[in-house]
This record gives C-alpha cells, structure tokens and sequence, in this order.
C-alpha cells in the first residue's frame, strides 16, 4: 500500500488487522462515517485485499447483524467496524456479527465512539508495542482461580475465573480472534456467579453522561450480579440501562487492566479501558470471544483508576511500560 496516500488512522488500522493480499475484508460503519469506511476500504484494495463496505443500518435497535452484513462476514478474513454512534442496546447484535467472522476462523477489529476528528488525530498516531507487558502480565495470572482487583476510590471486588482463558489485543491479532483498536489490555470473563464485592467507577461509564463520570459510580455485586447502582447522574443513567435490559444486563461479564501508557482517561470508554493505571469491568453479555456464557443486549464498561490486582492470594505488580 502506497502510505503516504493515506492518513495514519488507515495505515494503521490495516496493520493492526494483519491484512494480507488477497484477503477477504469487509468494512463496516455507521452512517456518520461513511466517508471514512469508503476511505479505509480503498486502501485495503491498495494494499491487496479485497474489500466489501457495508453500513450498519436498519430497524433500531438491531437484534442481529443486517443480513448483508452477515453474509459477508461468513465470508471474511478479516472485518472492521468502526461507529461513530454505538448504541448501548446493539451490543448483543455486535458480539454475534464476531462470532460469523470467527466462526470460520475469520479475525475482527472494533473502533467505537469514533469520529474524524478523533481518527486524523490521536489514532493516526503510530501505537505503542505493548507486547512484552501484555506477556509478562498474562504469565502471572495463567491458571489462576481467583481474582480480588482493588482500586483508588473504593472498589474492593473478587472474581472466580477457574477455568476461562486471560486474552489481550496487545499482541498480533490471530485467526479467529478479536480486538479493540487502539490496543492495551488483558482481560478475562469471570464466572457468571461468582462477583462478591464493590466496583466504584471513578473515570468513565459509557452511554450515560459525556466524558468522566460526574461523581464515582458505586455496583455492589453479590452472587454474580449486580444488586445496587449508587451514585450521581451517571449511575441513574447507568440503571435505566440495566433495568431495560433485564436480569441479564446485572451480570459480571469482564475484568480488563490496561497497559497503554499513551491514553490518558478522558471519559472515552473505547480509550481509558485501555490506559495504563486503569481497570475496568463490565457487565451484561459475555458470550462470544470473551468465553463466558451469559447472553445480553448490553455490554458496558466500568472504568476506574489505580488498580490493585491480587491473585490466588498473592499481589502482583501490574506493569506500567
């Protein structure tokens, strides 16, 4: 691909993805960025592959994947899908379209809450290599069962996790495996009954106020699931979604801790999950990459500050690159 025909977001996007020529890609976007799925669609061509562009519409909020959009993705190497206005309540819809793509061994990346702006900006930047932090993180909690993540402003939770697989989109995405762009995590789905404990969201609960959180956001977990949301406007925010999205949307779904020295927490979710000194967990769907089993219109991650982590009894140090 000729690079300087192109503005940094593009050329990176494409290495991320490890597109290779003659690969089947498919471009996905909202309506907003249209113009920017044309763009990244044409360089991919540049580059040898061979791209699809589709836009995420139809009936709102989409259950499943539009049947286009399905078709292709059965079909797909690799796919990107880049939303300028994710919706809350189309997260089950975004987990089944990566379970077509790798169901066949396909590789998917995700950018959301994205704009132009945002994209020719801090994302054309080139990204940092977080790979040697990522592993030496991963082997300390390889075959771990339980998880306590402490944090600056409160947060006191533990987690079972025997038997599920650690996973991180700071190394090269492989074939049938998922990722954010930019990079910068380790994460795992606990056991769906197993949260006991407080999170307290100091930083950014997306899909309720715009950017940080306007006062800490308290979730008392117990059995698994969620049984109190305290807080200011962004908790009440928070419970609305949770409330219509039913028993389901209670439920642990990740812990993640972020890695990337680069990103600093503004009250963009798809950024601060993944800045060094943070960690996050969400609740509501699991199901797909992330390993676990409970199934959910929504995915929503809690971010907080200055994570403590604690494994099968012992402190571990979390790496700051």
């Amino acid at each position: 691909m000729r690079e300087q025909e192109y503005p940094g977001w593009v050329t990176n996007l494409i290495a991320a993805g490890g597109v290779q020529a003659g690969e089947r890609v498919l471009v996905v976007v909202d309506e907003p960025l249209a113009e920017e799925g044309s763009e990244l669609a044409s360089a991919v061509r540049d580059a040898g592959g061979d791209s699809r562009l589709e836009l995420w519409v139809g009936e709102r909020p989409l259950a499943e994947p539009p049947p286009a959009i399905a078709e292709a993705a059965r079909q797909a190497d690799i796919y990107f899908f880049l939303a300028q206005e994710p919706r809350a309540d189309e997260a089950g819809a975004r987990i089944a379209l990566g379970e077509l793509a790798r169901g066949h061994g396909g590789r998917a990346v995700f950018l959301g809450l994205v704009d132009r702006e945002l994209l020719t900006g801090e994302l054309s930047q080139p990204p940092p290599d977080l790979g040697a932090p990522a592993r030496k993180l991963l082997d300390e909690v390889e075959g771990a069962d339980i998880i306590r993540i402490r944090g600056r402003a409160g947060t006191d939770l533990t987690v079972r996790i025997t038997g599920r697989s650690w996973l991180t989109d700071a190394l090269p995405l492989e074939p049938g495996s998922f990722a954010n762009y930019p990079g910068g995590e380790i994460f795992v789905s606990p056991l769906e009954d197993s949260a006991e404990g407080v999170l307290v969201a100091d930083l950014t609960v997306p899909y309720t106020v715009e950017g940080l959180v306007d006062e800490p956001v308290t979730l008392r977990f117990r059995g698994g699931s969620v049984e109190a949301i305290e807080g200011g406007r962004a908790a009440d925010l928070l419970q609305r979604l949770v409330d219509d999205a039913g028993p389901s949307g209670r439920v642990i779904a990740e812990l993640g801790i972020g890695l990337n020295p680069t990103v600093i927490p503004r009250g963009h979710v798809m950024l601060d999950e993944k800045a060094a000194r943070t960690a996050h967990v969400a609740i509501g769907s699991n199901v797909g990459a992330y390993g676990g089993v409970n199934e959910s219109t929504i995915h929503v991650d809690c971010v907080f500050s200055e994570p403590e982590l604690e494994v099968d009894g012992r402190p571990v140090a979390i790496p700051v690159p």
